[in-house]
């Protein structure tokens, strides 16, 4: 993107941008930084990354109840018990 902005060439493709419009919505402004992690999660743990057509927008959008969200939760409180 950088090179692009200054008019350098570059021998890479330019990044291809798509919209996943079916991605989940938070509920409130509270959450957000689990539902990114939840979203994170998702894509990481896709072998096929196959996520684009999960979060596409022409099926049923992805709703992230509460226990997928405590699951993130659980998993960041373990991690940060390790750290410490």
């Amino acid at each position: 993107m950088y090179n692009s902005h200054t008019g350098k060439q570059s021998s890479r493709k330019s990044p291809i941008w798509k919209n996943l419009e079916g991605t989940p919505r938070q509920p409130t402004n509270v959450e957000c930084g689990y539902y990114v992690m939840r979203f994170m999660r998702d894509i990481i743990h896709d072998p096929c990354l196959a996520f684009e057509k999960k979060f596409d927008k022409k099926k049923e959008p992805v709703v992230y109840t509460q226990e997928l969200i405590d699951e993130v939760r659980l998993e960041l409180a373990e991690f940060v018990n390790k750290q410490l």
